[in-house]
This record gives C-alpha cells, structure tokens and sequence, in this order.
C-alpha cells in the first residue's frame, strides 16, 4: 500500500479492543442501524450524462415513424445530432479527469482515446472511429451513473446515522477526494512470491504448508469423499509440519530429528517434500491473504528468510514493485503521469516476475491490471431520525420477511442435510466430506431451498397485488403491508447466525441537499442483501475512522463465527472486496486449495465427523471443538441468500410498486434480445435508431433507462434519444447474441433516481448520484448460534 500522505489514520486497524460501533433504533420495532453507512457515488456529475442527449432527434424520428411521410427532417436531425455527438464524445475523451480514470482502468483504453482524439471534434465517423465513440460512451455512462466504487471516479464515503432530531447534513470539502491509496493488485505479489519459490536457492529457505482441505489422522491422510490414505511415516511426519509459518529447511530439521521418519539428510526431507508438492499435498512458497494485507505479509515473509544474502535479494526485488508503485501513487491526478507510471510498473513487473501484464482479461471484478488506486471522498454526511423513522414504517417489514426468508431456507436446508445424513450413517460414522458434495447441490440446486426461493416471490407478488393485469402505479399502506408480512411471513429467529445482519442499499431521490435536509425526499430500494454485510471490504473499511469498532459490532451481533477460505480464482472475488473485520475467534472451512498464510484459524473439511446430538446435525474438530452443522454451511447459506429477496417474479411487465414513500420495485419490461436483434443488424445507423425508437414505443419504455443483458454482470445507462447510447446499445445487443444465442435475457428498469434526483454535492455545487448501504441488526438471535 501507497499512502500519499493524506491517508492518516483511516488505512491502519486498530490492534487493541475498540468500543463497537453504536446502533441507533429502528422507531420501536427492536431493529437497530449499525452507526456507521457507507455513502456510494461516482466522481462525475449526474448532469454530465445529458451531454449526449438528443430529444429534438427523437422527436423527429417519433413523428416519422408514426406517419411514414416525410423522412428529410428526421435525417436532417440525425445527422445534426450525430455531429454533435462527435464532438462532445471528442470533448469527454479530452477532459483530463475522464482520460486519467480511463488511463487507470485499461491502457489499451486510452490507445483508443488517443485515436479518436487524433481523429478531432469533426472527425470521419467510419468502421474504426465508430467503435471508439462507443468505447467512450460506456465509460462515461458508468462514471456518471454507476455508484461504483473504485478510484477517484468512485470516491468511498463513510456517514453516520444517528437518532438526532434532523433528516440530513451535509458539508462538501474543497476537493473530490480527501485522501488516495495506490495498492498493487495480489496477483502481482503472489507472481513474484511464485517466482522465488520457483527458484531452487530460495526454495528450502520459503514456508511449506499443508493443502488446507486436507488433514491426518497419525499417518492416514484424510481427503473429502475418499478413503484414508496411509503415508508413509517420513511424509506423514513432513506433511504435518508443514504448518504455513516453517520453511522447508526446518520443517526438515524436525523430521529429521523423528527416527521413525528414516530420513538421514536434509536433501532426503526437502526430496521427500518435493514429492508431496508433486502430488498436490502442500503449497511451497510465501501465502498471501486474499485481503489488501498482502503487501504486508509478503514483506514480512521475506525478512524471516534465514539466509543474508538471499534474503537481501529478495527483498529488492520486492523493493523494486513498490519503487514502481510509489511512482504511480505519485502521479495521481495528471493522466499522462499515470500511464507512464503504469507502463514503468508493467516493465518492472515483467522484469521481476516473468508474468502475464493481462489478467482475465474482460472479468468483472478480476483485478486486470497490475495497480489500483482507492480514495476517499471529500464529504461528510450524517442522516437523523426522520429517515430512521421513515424506515422503521416502510423497510422493517422487508426486513421481517427477508427474516422468514432465512428461517424457511435453513427448516428446507436442514431437512435435506438430515436425508443425507442418515443415509450415509447407515454405512458407519460420517465425515462432513461424505456429505459436502450433495449438500451444495441441494443448496444450489432445483431443490426443496430454491422451492423456498420460489414460494418467497410468490407471497411477495400476491401480497403487492402484482397480478398479470396490473399495470400502473402501485403504492401500499405502510400498516397495511405489515399486517400482511405478519400474516404470510412469520418467523421468530433467523436461520443462522449471519442471518441476523442484513444490508439494504437505499437511494434518497432529492433535487439537492437542502430539499434533503427539509425532508423532501422519496426512498428506493435498490437491494436488500439477504445475510450478508455488504461494508466489510478491503476497499470500505481501510477508510472508516476506527475500523476495530467495526469489527468489535460484528462480534457483538454475531459472535465467533464460520468462515469460508477462498481459492484465489474464486468468481468475482478479489482482495478489494475480501471481507477484512474477521476475529481472532472465527474458523475457517477450508474446503477446497486456496492460499492460507497460516494453518491456525482453519478447519480442514477433511477433518470434520458428523453425528447426532440431542437431534441436532453436529459438525466436530479432532480437537473437540463443535458447531451446529447448519452454522459450517452458513456462509454458503449467505451466498445463496444474498441476492434472493426478490418480490416480483420475472414477467414481461412489472409496475412500480412503494410501500409509503419508499419505492421498493422499480418499473421493469423483460425480454430478450432477439426483441430488438433486428435493428442491430441493419446496415446504417439512422436506421438503427429508427429501429430502436420503434422498438422503445412499442414496448413503452421511458426515454432513459437501466438495461441489462444476460451475458453482462452489471446494467447500463441508456437515453434512447441520443444517437450515442443507441449505438453501444446496438452494440450491447449484438454481442449478447453472439455469444448466447436469440434467447439471452434482456432487462429494462426505469431509471430512479433520474439526474433531476442526484443531491451529493461538491464544492462548485455539482450533483452526484448515490446510495445509501446500510447495516441492519435482527432483534433476535439464530437457534443454532455457536
């Protein structure tokens, strides 16, 4: 990590016990807020996406298309349009904050800027300039409507919540950002860390540790959903010690000094060693955490080499990757800068590491390039007990439902891993590995929880009254709603422990703070994230002023918990979005290979027996320790929880639904792309926009929209006024064909908040979008908490 010294505080932990983070009450409802909420929003203005907008152009293709007269004034417009066009993408492409966000993201990026740049405002829009204007486009839309978070175009903001008598207040600083940290991606690390291990005469000097999903029983080693397998005393005795913290070299030693091992020289243990490496039974070389710590780790791991000189070499070579990324920590804000740094660093990275510069190339959340840079934004906000009481009449009852949600999944759950159980018990004692398998596939399957997945939108869907037949507006009496939430969704617990957390991200629509801070605002909400808290981040709580309160509140409202340990090419799972607030008294189930700095806070899979206690499904450690088997399988509940609560079910047409003054369904059409394949193939782009127009009418669209096609993780912004959107659009369209078929899904939702609803401010008075995440405590506690 790079602090350029405006940082402070903020990126350390603390490391002594910290006082929690309060919580501030619901009303009465015995819901409670953790005190502290993150503030999402970009790093450009909400106006800045009216830049391409084009209603005169729409208007004129509107009336021909109605009356198939007259098609001159409409290509007269076009064409108008288009130029104008041209030349504000031309603009953005030169605004040194776009290039410099660009330049951060993707140099092959900001080749194309350069040569739509060359091309000039009043280029000639033919088969190469075309796709550069588009490439402009998406990123302009994403850095001015998406509240992503990375970067200075993606500020972090903390706020508080608080029971004071006031709605909002909120100060804007002189700048963008407060403070900026530039982090080497892990990937580069663990390539260099790899390198050395590659290396023979660092090799014996580098930590040993045991596959993590493995254990041994004396000399049998113990393999998930496979018979014991008995070693030989030299590799049972190695395979032991490699505990993570030993080199090779002593891990060696103590073998050696086990007679029953018959090993005579440390050669023979380092070839005994190489042989389990051989068979994947152990990771040779530096570990780092799948968490923004790794820089640190690996710092330390090399200091502890025993031997001078090669430890004197491998710290430079480290020395040199954090030289690179100093450079480029210190280029931030000057574009030209940044890409310099950024190809020193990729020539430095290559040098020392022999890697790949590209990684997943296309992945969300993959890290594809070598380095990011995380800021703080220059914003302080709290909100008071006028929104708190807001919440407590409109989102409880959300949240007593997602509560049921939880409870009905662990009773379907539950009953599934009994079944499973009892026939595995019939051939003797059970293992969690005997199980594992089968009971993921219940659990991600078209089973009895995705039943309960299914039944929860249904109630939803009934109790909103989102028949068929519905088409408009519709909006609920808060009183009303909880009365049928009590009726169709009670449950007294949650389902497991992490259940009793839940993460809500609500966006407060206002035409700017002050209307904010009077009251006059409207909710929506955007996700409730079923058991799951959505501020444990890297990249969120390296910025929060005390994150040991933050990680004190999670052991006050959970306790020791049960963690999953990653592989390091777990889907969109990177060291900027690892969980960081885990205590010294969680586990973690190591079920599969993946990096583990230290063998001490792991429970192996291999390890674990199952049996029956007092009815209860039981999962054991050799050491005695126990949890309710529903609590080890509870961050795969979590995972399948997190983005379940969904109160519409997927028709063609679903109105707005508001409970009160919170919008909890946006109005959203479903299709699929062969809906509007055609205007992607015909030749020319006014007829294509024709197309599309026509296309929106028929389907009743708004003007601007959120569209997401099934091939794409995140939706986009569309306005289909202008010629720009429409054509990346278009462009969307084609390649979700092309790589699924006429079927692939496509989904348009109004856009909520609109520009006119963006309030964060900044200091020359430019409105941000934004959203609200949150973290919401269950007055009551699981039954199977540990």
């Amino acid at each position: 990590m790079r602090d350029t010294g405006r940082l402070g505080s903020a990126s350390r932990s603390s490391t002594g016990p910290a006082e929690p983070d309060g919580l501030v009450p619901l009303g009465d409802t015995g819901w409670h807020a953790w005190r502290s909420a993150v503030l999402r929003a970009p790093g450009f203005p909400a106006t800045g996406l009216d830049l391409l907008a084009a209603p005169e152009c729409a208007k004129e293709a509107d009336a021909f298309l109605a009356t198939g007269a007259d098609r001159a004034p409409f290509d007269v417009a076009f064409t108008a349009a288009t130029r104008r066009m041209t030349a504000r993408l031309h603009g953005i492409a030169a605004d040194p904050l776009f290039c410099e966000a660009v330049t951060w993201q993707s140099l092959n990026a900001v080749e194309a800027l350069d040569g739509l740049l060359r091309a000039g405002p009043d280029a000639n829009r033919n088969s190469r300039h075309r796709p550069r204007e588009i490439l402009v486009t998406r990123y302009w839309q994403r850095y001015c409507a998406k509240n992503d978070t990375i970067g200075f175009f993606g500020p972090v903001c903390w706020a508080s919540l608080t029971a004071d008598d006031f709605t909002a207040r909120v100060e804007a600083g002189p700048d963008l950002v407060r403070a900026r940290v530039v982090d080497l991606e892990r990937r580069v690390l663990a390539a260099y860390a790899d390198r050395l291990a590659a290396d023979p005469r660092f090799r014996p000097w580098l930590p040993v540790t045991r596959q993590p999903q493995l254990a041994l029983r004396g000399d049998d080693l113990l393999q998930a959903g496979l018979p014991a397998r008995r070693l030989s005393p030299a590799h049972a005795v190695l395979l032991g010690a490699c505990d993570g913290v030993r080199s090779a070299q002593e891990v060696a030693a103590l073998a050696l000094a086990e007679p029953r091992t018959g090993l005579r020289s440390t050669s023979d243990a380092l070839l005994a060693l190489e042989q389990l490496a051989e068979q994947d039974l152990l990771r040779w070389g530096v570990e780092l955490p799948l968490t923004v710590l790794a820089e640190s780790e690996l710092e330390r791991r090399l200091v502890a080499i025993a031997e001078p000189a090669l430890r004197d070499e491998a710290l430079s070579g480290l020395a040199r990757l954090l030289a690179a990324r100093d450079v480029l920590a210190d280029a931030a804000g000057d574009a030209d800068a940044v890409r310099a740094a950024l190809l020193r660093l990729q020539d430095e990275f290559v040098a020392v590491t022999g890697g790949d510069v590209l990684h997943r190339p296309g992945a969300t959340y993959a890290g594809r390039g070598l380095a990011y840079e995380e800021t703080l934004r220059d914003l302080d906000v709290a909100f008071g007990e006028p929104l708190l009481s807001m919440l407590a009449d409109t989102l409880v009852p959300l949240l007593e439902a997602a509560r049921w949600l939880t409870a009905a999944m662990a009773g379907a759950f539950t009953e599934a891993l009994r079944e499973l159980y009892d026939d595995a018990a019939a051939d003797g004692p059970v293992m969690l590995g005997d199980l594992f398998d089968a009971a993921l596939g219940v659990l991600f399957g078209q089973g009895p929880v995705a039943g309960v997945l299914a039944d929860f939108t249904t109630r939803w869907s009934q109790l909103l009254g989102l028949t068929a037949a519905a088409d408009g507006p519709i909006t609920l009496d808060p009183a009303e709603v909880r009365a049928a939430v009590a009726r169709l969704f009670g449950a007294a617990a949650p389902g497991w422990t992490a259940a009793r957390l839940h993460s809500p991200d609500l966006h407060l629509c206002a035409p700017n703070a002050q209307a904010l801070a009077d009251g006059e605002f409207t909710l929506v909400l955007g996700e409730l994230h079923v058991s799951w808290l959505t501020n444990d981040s890297g990249t969120l709580t390296r910025f929060h002023p005390d994150p040991g309160a933050l990680r004190a509140a999670l052991h006050r409202d959970l306790g020791d918990r049960t963690l999953l340990l990653y592989p390091a090419d777990f889907p969109e799972f990177t060291a900027r979005i690892a969980f960081t607030l885990d205590g010294p008294g969680d586990v973690r189930l190591a079920y599969t290979p993946a990096p583990v700095p230290d063998l001490g806070q792991v429970l192996p899979l291999a390890a674990v027996t199952v049996s029956l206690v007092d009815g209860e499904l039981t999962g054991h450690a050799p050491d005695g320790r126990s949890w309710p088997l529903l609590e080890l399988f509870g961050p795969f509940l979590s995972s399948r929880a997190v983005n379940a609560f969904k109160v519409a079910a997927d028709g063609a047409y679903t109105p707005r639904v508001s409970i009160g003054r919170l919008v909890v369904h946006r109005q959203t059409w479903r299709t699929t792309v062969a809906d509007c394949a055609r205007a992607a193939d015909l030749p020319d782009e006014a007829a294509r926009y024709l197309a599309v127009r026509r296309w929106r009418d028929r389907l009743g669209l708004p003007e601007q929209v959120f569209v997401r096609v099934g091939t794409e993780v995140k939706p986009v912004y569309v306005d289909f006024t202008s010629p720009a959107y429409v054509a990346a659009f278009v462009a969307m369209v084609r390649a979700a064909s092309r790589a699924g078929g006429a079927g692939v899904p496509l989904t348009v939702s109004e856009m909520l908040p609109g520009p006119e609803q963006a309030w964060v401010p900044d200091a020359a008075g430019r409105r941000y979008f934004s959203e609200l995440r949150m973290a919401i405590r269950d007055p009551a506690t699981a039954p199977t908490r540990s």
